[in-house]
Protein backbone atom coordinates (compact mmCIF):
# COMPACT_ATOMS: atom_id res chain seq x y z
CA UNK A 1 0.00 0.00 0.00
CA UNK A 2 1.23 3.48 -0.89
CA UNK A 3 0.36 6.67 0.95
CA UNK A 4 1.25 10.25 0.01
CA UNK A 5 0.28 13.25 2.10
CA UNK A 6 0.94 16.78 0.84
CA UNK A 7 1.51 19.70 3.20
CA UNK A 8 3.56 22.87 3.50
CA UNK A 9 5.46 24.98 6.01
CA UNK A 10 6.25 28.59 5.22
CA UNK A 11 7.40 28.47 1.57
CA UNK A 12 8.35 24.79 1.67
CA UNK A 13 6.10 22.21 0.02
CA UNK A 14 6.37 18.73 1.50
CA UNK A 15 5.26 15.24 0.51
CA UNK A 16 5.13 12.53 3.14
CA UNK A 17 5.74 9.34 1.20
CA UNK A 18 4.82 5.93 2.60
CA UNK A 19 5.02 2.50 1.02
CA UNK A 20 4.85 -1.12 2.07
CA UNK A 21 4.67 -4.14 -0.21
CA UNK A 22 2.46 -6.12 2.18
CA UNK A 23 0.29 -3.57 3.99
CA UNK A 24 0.12 -0.12 5.51
CA UNK A 25 3.36 1.88 5.58
CA UNK A 26 5.34 1.61 8.81
CA UNK A 27 7.85 4.33 8.00
CA UNK A 28 7.65 7.49 5.91
CA UNK A 29 10.13 9.69 4.09
CA UNK A 30 9.69 13.32 3.05
CA UNK A 31 10.58 15.12 -0.15
CA UNK A 32 10.82 18.93 -0.03
CA UNK A 33 10.30 21.56 -2.74
CA UNK A 34 11.47 25.13 -2.21
CA UNK A 35 11.51 27.75 -4.93
CA UNK A 36 12.02 25.12 -7.63
CA UNK A 37 14.66 23.15 -5.70
CA UNK A 38 13.58 19.56 -4.98
CA UNK A 39 15.44 18.08 -2.03
CA UNK A 40 15.37 14.27 -2.23
CA UNK A 41 13.01 12.26 -4.38
CA UNK A 42 11.45 9.55 -2.23
CA UNK A 43 11.39 5.79 -2.59
CA UNK A 44 10.88 3.88 -5.86
CA UNK A 45 7.62 2.30 -4.70
CA UNK A 46 5.76 5.63 -4.87
CA UNK A 47 7.20 6.67 -8.23
CA UNK A 48 3.98 6.70 -10.25
CA UNK A 49 1.95 8.60 -7.66
CA UNK A 50 4.72 11.06 -6.85
CA UNK A 51 5.38 11.89 -10.50
CA UNK A 52 1.69 12.62 -10.93
CA UNK A 53 1.67 15.00 -7.95
CA UNK A 54 4.82 16.74 -9.18
CA UNK A 55 3.32 17.22 -12.63
CA UNK A 56 2.06 20.80 -12.12
CA UNK A 57 4.96 21.81 -9.87
CA UNK A 58 7.91 23.89 -11.05
CA UNK A 59 11.10 21.90 -10.48
CA UNK A 60 14.24 23.63 -11.73
CA UNK A 61 16.88 21.42 -10.08
CA UNK A 62 17.18 18.40 -7.81
CA UNK A 63 19.61 17.76 -4.99
CA UNK A 64 20.12 14.55 -3.05
CA UNK A 65 21.21 14.54 0.58
CA UNK A 66 22.61 11.03 0.10
CA UNK A 67 22.29 7.90 -2.02
CA UNK A 68 19.97 5.68 0.06
CA UNK A 69 16.98 4.44 -1.93
CA UNK A 70 14.34 6.24 0.15
CA UNK A 71 16.01 9.54 -0.79
CA UNK A 72 17.21 8.84 -4.33
CA UNK A 73 14.66 6.36 -5.61
CA UNK A 74 12.95 8.62 -8.15
CA UNK A 75 15.72 10.99 -9.12
CA UNK A 76 16.21 9.63 -12.65
CA UNK A 77 12.46 9.59 -13.37
CA UNK A 78 11.92 13.14 -12.10
CA UNK A 79 15.06 14.41 -13.79
CA UNK A 80 13.79 13.03 -17.11
CA UNK A 81 10.19 14.17 -16.64
CA UNK A 82 11.20 17.72 -15.73
CA UNK A 83 14.27 17.97 -18.00
CA UNK A 84 16.40 19.29 -15.14
CA UNK A 85 19.79 18.58 -13.61
CA UNK A 86 20.27 16.62 -10.42
CA UNK A 87 23.12 17.17 -7.98
CA UNK A 88 24.81 15.35 -5.14
CA UNK A 89 28.12 15.16 -3.35
CA UNK A 90 30.99 13.68 -5.34
CA UNK A 91 30.69 10.40 -3.47
CA UNK A 92 26.91 10.36 -3.93
CA UNK A 93 27.43 10.75 -7.69
CA UNK A 94 29.76 7.77 -7.70
CA UNK A 95 27.36 5.60 -5.69
CA UNK A 96 24.39 6.49 -7.90
CA UNK A 97 26.12 5.36 -11.08
CA UNK A 98 25.68 1.75 -9.99
CA UNK A 99 23.56 1.50 -6.81
CA UNK A 100 24.01 -1.60 -4.69
CA UNK A 101 21.13 -4.03 -4.52
CA UNK A 102 19.09 -3.60 -1.37
CA UNK A 103 18.20 -6.36 1.06
CA UNK A 104 14.70 -7.94 1.21
CA UNK A 105 13.42 -5.74 4.07
CA UNK A 106 14.44 -2.54 2.32
CA UNK A 107 13.10 -3.80 -1.02
CA UNK A 108 9.74 -4.51 0.62
CA UNK A 109 9.64 -1.09 2.29
CA UNK A 110 11.24 1.23 -0.27
CA UNK A 111 12.07 -0.66 -3.47
CA UNK A 112 15.27 -0.73 -5.52
CA UNK A 113 16.74 2.52 -6.77
CA UNK A 114 18.05 2.79 -10.32
CA UNK A 115 21.30 4.21 -11.75
CA UNK A 116 21.45 7.93 -12.41
CA UNK A 117 24.06 10.39 -13.62
CA UNK A 118 24.27 13.26 -11.13
CA UNK A 119 26.27 16.46 -11.39
CA UNK A 120 28.78 16.77 -8.52
CA UNK A 121 28.39 19.76 -6.24
CA UNK A 122 31.50 21.87 -6.80
CA UNK A 123 30.47 24.93 -4.80
CA UNK A 124 29.69 25.30 -1.12
CA UNK A 125 26.34 26.89 -1.94
CA UNK A 126 23.34 26.24 -4.15
CA UNK A 127 21.01 29.12 -5.00
CA UNK A 128 17.41 29.51 -6.14
CA UNK A 129 15.69 32.74 -7.15
CA UNK A 130 14.98 33.70 -3.54
CA UNK A 131 17.15 31.54 -1.30
CA UNK A 132 20.78 30.63 -0.88
CA UNK A 133 21.60 27.29 0.74
CA UNK A 134 24.95 26.46 2.29
CA UNK A 135 26.05 22.90 1.54
CA UNK A 136 27.56 21.10 4.52
CA UNK A 137 29.24 17.71 4.53
CA UNK A 138 27.60 15.71 7.33
CA UNK A 139 28.83 12.10 7.13
CA UNK A 140 28.17 9.38 9.67
CA UNK A 141 24.84 7.88 8.67
CA UNK A 142 26.20 7.74 5.13
CA UNK A 143 29.65 8.80 3.99
CA UNK A 144 28.18 10.85 1.13
CA UNK A 145 25.53 12.71 3.16
CA UNK A 146 25.16 16.48 3.00
CA UNK A 147 22.89 18.95 4.78
CA UNK A 148 21.52 22.24 3.43
CA UNK A 149 21.35 25.37 5.58
CA UNK A 150 19.46 28.56 4.74
CA UNK A 151 20.73 31.07 7.34
CA UNK A 152 18.32 33.88 6.47
CA UNK A 153 15.33 31.62 7.15
CA UNK A 154 16.80 29.50 9.92
CA UNK A 155 16.13 26.34 7.94
CA UNK A 156 18.23 23.18 8.13
CA UNK A 157 17.57 20.29 5.73
CA UNK A 158 19.38 17.50 7.50
CA UNK A 159 18.84 14.29 5.53
CA UNK A 160 19.05 11.42 8.03
CA UNK A 161 21.39 12.96 10.60
CA UNK A 162 18.49 13.26 13.07
CA UNK A 163 15.53 10.85 12.43
CA UNK A 164 14.84 10.68 16.19
CA UNK A 165 16.26 11.64 19.58
CA UNK A 166 17.56 8.09 19.88
CA UNK A 167 18.21 5.26 17.44
CA UNK A 168 17.76 1.53 18.08
CA UNK A 169 19.58 0.13 15.04
CA UNK A 170 22.37 1.18 12.69
CA UNK A 171 23.28 0.28 9.15
CA UNK A 172 26.52 -1.65 8.70
CA UNK A 173 28.48 1.22 7.15
CA UNK A 174 27.56 3.89 9.71
CA UNK A 175 30.33 5.53 11.73
CA UNK A 176 29.18 6.87 15.10
CA UNK A 177 32.00 9.31 15.76
CA UNK A 178 31.43 10.90 12.33
CA UNK A 179 27.77 11.36 13.25
CA UNK A 180 28.75 12.99 16.53
CA UNK A 181 31.12 15.38 14.74
CA UNK A 182 28.47 16.23 12.14
CA UNK A 183 25.88 16.92 14.84
CA UNK A 184 28.28 19.21 16.68
CA UNK A 185 28.88 21.18 13.49
CA UNK A 186 25.16 21.56 12.80
CA UNK A 187 24.35 22.56 16.37
CA UNK A 188 26.76 25.48 16.03
CA UNK A 189 24.47 26.98 13.35
CA UNK A 190 21.64 29.44 13.95
CA UNK A 191 18.45 27.61 13.01
CA UNK A 192 15.08 26.66 14.46
CA UNK A 193 13.35 24.61 11.77
CA UNK A 194 14.74 21.12 11.18
CA UNK A 195 13.61 19.57 7.90
CA UNK A 196 14.49 15.98 8.75
CA UNK A 197 13.51 13.61 5.94
CA UNK A 198 11.70 11.28 8.34
CA UNK A 199 10.44 13.67 11.00
CA UNK A 200 10.38 17.42 10.26
CA UNK A 201 10.56 19.60 13.37
CA UNK A 202 9.09 23.08 12.88
CA UNK A 203 10.05 24.61 16.23
CA UNK A 204 13.08 24.18 18.48
CA UNK A 205 14.77 21.93 15.96
CA UNK A 206 18.20 22.56 17.44
CA UNK A 207 17.02 21.07 20.74
CA UNK A 208 16.23 17.83 18.94
CA UNK A 209 19.70 17.68 17.43
CA UNK A 210 21.18 18.30 20.88
CA UNK A 211 19.13 15.41 22.25
CA UNK A 212 20.42 13.15 19.47
CA UNK A 213 23.99 14.28 20.12
CA UNK A 214 23.65 13.57 23.84
CA UNK A 215 22.27 10.09 23.13
CA UNK A 216 25.05 9.16 20.71
CA UNK A 217 27.78 10.67 22.89
CA UNK A 218 26.56 8.69 25.89
CA UNK A 219 26.31 5.49 23.83
CA UNK A 220 29.80 6.01 22.42
CA UNK A 221 31.25 6.59 25.88
CA UNK A 222 29.71 3.37 27.21
CA UNK A 223 31.09 1.35 24.30
CA UNK A 224 34.51 2.93 24.78
CA UNK A 225 34.47 2.06 28.48
CA UNK A 226 33.51 -1.53 27.73
CA UNK A 227 36.11 -1.81 24.96
CA UNK A 228 38.82 -0.54 27.31
CA UNK A 229 37.91 -3.41 29.65
CA UNK A 230 38.70 -5.82 26.83
CA UNK A 231 35.11 -6.87 26.13
CA UNK A 232 34.18 -8.32 22.73
CA UNK A 233 31.10 -7.23 20.77
CA UNK A 234 28.80 -9.93 22.18
CA UNK A 235 30.00 -9.08 25.70
CA UNK A 236 29.43 -5.35 25.12
CA UNK A 237 25.90 -6.12 23.91
CA UNK A 238 25.17 -7.96 27.16
CA UNK A 239 26.88 -5.25 29.23
CA UNK A 240 24.67 -2.58 27.60
CA UNK A 241 21.51 -4.73 27.73
CA UNK A 242 21.16 -4.82 23.94
CA UNK A 243 19.86 -7.65 21.80
CA UNK A 244 19.58 -8.06 18.05
CA UNK A 245 16.18 -8.87 16.57
CA UNK A 246 16.67 -12.13 14.62
CA UNK A 247 14.02 -11.32 12.00
CA UNK A 248 15.46 -7.86 11.26
CA UNK A 249 18.95 -9.29 10.99
CA UNK A 250 17.71 -12.07 8.69
CA UNK A 251 15.62 -9.82 6.42
CA UNK A 252 18.45 -7.31 6.04
CA UNK A 253 21.30 -9.85 5.85
CA UNK A 254 22.74 -8.15 8.95
CA UNK A 255 22.64 -4.69 7.36
CA UNK A 256 20.42 -3.35 10.17
CA UNK A 257 21.05 -4.37 13.77
CA UNK A 258 21.81 -3.17 17.28
CA UNK A 259 25.20 -4.84 17.14
CA UNK A 260 26.00 -2.55 14.21
CA UNK A 261 25.71 0.34 16.67
CA UNK A 262 28.50 -1.22 18.71
CA UNK A 263 30.59 -1.73 15.57
CA UNK A 264 29.87 1.87 14.48
CA UNK A 265 31.49 3.08 17.71
CA UNK A 266 34.35 0.57 17.67
CA UNK A 267 35.39 1.66 14.15
CA UNK A 268 37.06 4.70 15.68
CA UNK A 269 37.66 3.54 19.25
CA UNK A 270 39.87 0.63 18.24
CA UNK A 271 41.77 2.59 15.58
CA UNK A 272 42.55 5.49 17.91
Amino acid sequence: MNSIQASSFDKVKMWKLGSNFFGRPKMYVYSFLIDGLLIDTGQPRVRKEFLTLLGPEKVSKIILTHHHEDHSGNVEAIKTAKSVSAFGSKLCCEKMKNPQRVEPARWITWGQHTPCDLAPLTDKQIATDHYNFEILSTPGHAADQISLYEPNKGWLFSGDIYVNDYIKIFMREEVMLDQIKSLKELISLDFDVLFCNHQPIFKNGKDRLIAKLNFLSDFYAKVEMASNKGLEIHEIMKYMNLKDDPLTSLMTFGQLSQSNMIRAALKTIQTG
